[in-house]
């Protein structure tokens, strides 16, 4: 496709309105951070992934955004990929790094990944939440996009909401350090599958995860730049994430997020008090949609 304008279909605020996002195609927007020796460019959209027992691979963005909506189409290897983790993410640098995350963990022949989100603030994380997915990661692309305002972060799965993270006077957010994006494939087995009792088994090696239709609707700007970070937060025409209607979900969106964290939720760090000294986080109490 280029560098066409392509559509995407936010599904995000009370008008559920039709957003023109900027396509920006993987050759020309990202650069290989590590095992470029094994990942490749496929035309100027398409990016493989690979991972073998020498190591993964990662690609991460020309520039730095600061709130916006960000989105990569990911298909995942099937059969046993256990052991093995793709992310798609978006990081600042640092110790006390911002940080939002997508970690697609893999799996045993005929049992479902895991998507794994997680949100650091200022270096801090602990809050992940887990799903099954209810579709396959495997048979085609999915798209997985994250959107972020200076209300919320909202992770999004083929036009669905699955979290949201939102802004409360008092606590961290991310809302002073633009952040890159980044996709990568890497093992992760002593951990990732089954709590690390499941371990990659290499004689399936390569595992090859694609990465495709990268969409980046949102205010660029370079590192550590404060006049960006004020530039992208002033409400203005073109900074649609800033209009009223998309400070929270719309009550069909709250809805379908109920329906899948009712039915494909597996983890709540909320809900997960052992892990915290027998009393969960306090932002727990908070409204976060």
């Amino acid at each position: 496709m280029g560098n066409l304008r392509a559509v995407l279909l936010v599904l995000f605020a009370s008008s559920m309105a039709l957003i023109c996002s900027v396509h920006a195609t993987c050759q020309d927007s990202t650069v290989f951070y590590w095992g470029a020796d094994r990942g490749r460019y496929i035309g100027s959209d398409t990016v493989e992934l690979m991972l073998n027992k020498s190591g993964g691979t990662g690609i991460k963005s020309n520039v730095f955004y600061m709130y916006g909506s960000i989105s990569f189409s990911i298909k995942l290897p099937s059969g046993n990929s256990a052991g093995t983790v793709a992310t798609f993410y978006l990081s600042s640098y640092g110790d006390t790094h911002d940080e939002i995350d997508y970690e697609f963990l893999g799996n045993v022949t005929n049992e479902p990944y895991t998507i794994h989100t997680n949100i650091y603030t200022q270096g801090y994380g602990k809050r992940e939440i887990q799903f099954k997915p209810w579709f396959d990661p495997t048979d085609g692309y999915h798209t997985y996009t994250i959107f972020w305002n200076f209300y919320e972060v909202v992770w999004i799965v083929d036009g669905k909401p699955i979290r949201v993270y939102r802004k409360h006077q008092g606590y961290d957010y991310p809302d002073a350090q633009p952040m890159k994006a980044y996709a990568s494939f890497w093992n992760a087995d002593d951990w990732a599958t089954q709590k690390g009792r499941v371990k990659t088994d290499w004689s399936l090696a390569p595992f090859k995860a694609m990465v495709q239709n990268y969409k980046d609707d949102a205010c660029k700007c370079t590192q550590n730049d404060q006049s960006c970070v004020d530039r992208c937060s002033v409400k203005n025409e073109n900074n649609w994430w800033t209009k009223d209607k998309y400070q929270k979900l719309s009550p069909t969106q709250k809805e379908e997020m109920d329906r899948i964290r009712a039915n494909y939720m597996i983890y709540d760090f909320c809900a997960d008090p052992k892990r915290f000294n027998g009393t969960v986080p306090q932002e727990c109490s908070l409204a976060q949609y």
